[in-house]
């Protein structure tokens, strides 16, 4: 009844962390996965309180709401730019940012983002009678990238830094890859495809011409030796990939022009759900070529 519900609410209101109480990471610095490709992680960049505040966050705005055009990927319900300018543990986070990557905080950048992520289908339980079974319901045994490749950079040439935190992590699937990063192989067919693979990649990275089109789909369903090449990534067997073992991990890498060889995708969460923390770190309008286009914003701070 009555009673029950008000001391439920009593319990959640008080599991609740309060802005002033949540602690910060002790160590939020980062470590080379890439050096060559300047791509870093840092397994505690945010600290388990801020995790779960974030989380607790998102569920008190109304919890996840539109797809934004993509299947299986929900977005925060309406209100969530206009909370997070007014929440402090947000910009705290923003300003941790800045420091990392040596980019203020400014109005043509915008907010940090969250995002869930479910699965496309790939290996799943069934029990049927009492019986257990394990289904492929997916190419690849789920190991693909159900939006493609892309260079953070797409339709955004005046991107510098991409962040990406883990707040939830999936049982199985959902790594992070770059298959042009690491050492490729010298030798033989698998030097030869990647050669391949590479100069698509550079032919699809389109210029002011092109209004900057970055971006690759393969068909998941082909046999090709590029979709092979992207399913062994996803494995985590090529290239340089993120798995976070634990919420609170962080992938920190270049998203400007000149970075070639962090051409991105996420790949299927093949169990489970997946919540990430996003930031774009943006030049400001100093520092950006004049043929470079000016989208609408939705920034921390506005002018």
């Amino acid at each position: 009844g009555l009673g029950l519900a008000v001391a439920a609410w009593i319990q959640w209101r008080n599991s609740v962390l309060d802005a002033k109480d949540v602690v910060a990471p002790t160590d939020a610095s980062f470590v080379a996965v890439d050096n060559r490709s300047q791509i870093y992680r840092n397994d505690h960049f945010l600290s388990a309180d801020e995790v779960t505040y974030l989380l607790q966050f998102i569920d008190h705005l109304g919890g996840w709401g539109s797809s934004d055009g993509m299947d299986q990927v929900e977005l925060p319900v309406e209100g969530y730019v206009a909370g997070a300018r007014r929440d402090p543990i947000v910009a705290r986070l923003e300003e941790r940012i800045a420091n990392h990557t040596g980019i203020p905080v400014h109005p043509h950048e915008d907010i940090l983002s969250i995002f869930r992520v479910s699965s496309h289908g790939g290996l799943g339980d069934l029990n049927i009678a009492g019986t257990h079974w394990t289904m492929v319901d997916s190419p690849r045994g789920g190991f693909f990238p159900p939006f493609g490749l892309h260079h953070d950079s797409h339709e955004r040439p005046h991107r510098a830094w991409t962040l990406m935190v883990y707040l939830q992590l999936p049982d199985s699937g959902g790594r992070r890859i770059f298959p042009l990063a690491g050492r490729p192989p010298k030798d033989g067919e698998p030097a030869e495809r990647h050669r391949q693979f590479m100069a698509a990649l550079q032919d699809l990275f389109g210029g002011a011409e092109r209004n900057f089109s970055r971006r690759a789909f393969f068909d998941v369903h082909a046999e090709h030796p590029f979709m092979d090449l992207i399913e062994e990534s996803c494995r985590g067997e090529y290239g340089v990939s993120f798995l976070p073992m634990e919420p609170g991990a962080a992938i920190l890498y270049p998203s400007h022009s000149r970075s070639l060889r962090t051409w991105t995708a996420g790949c299927n969460v093949i169990k489970g759900t997946q919540i990430v923390l996003q930031k774009f770190k943006e030049y400001p309008l100093e520092r950006r070529g004049q043929d470079e286009p000016i989208p609408p914003y939705q920034p921390f701070v506005e002018q």
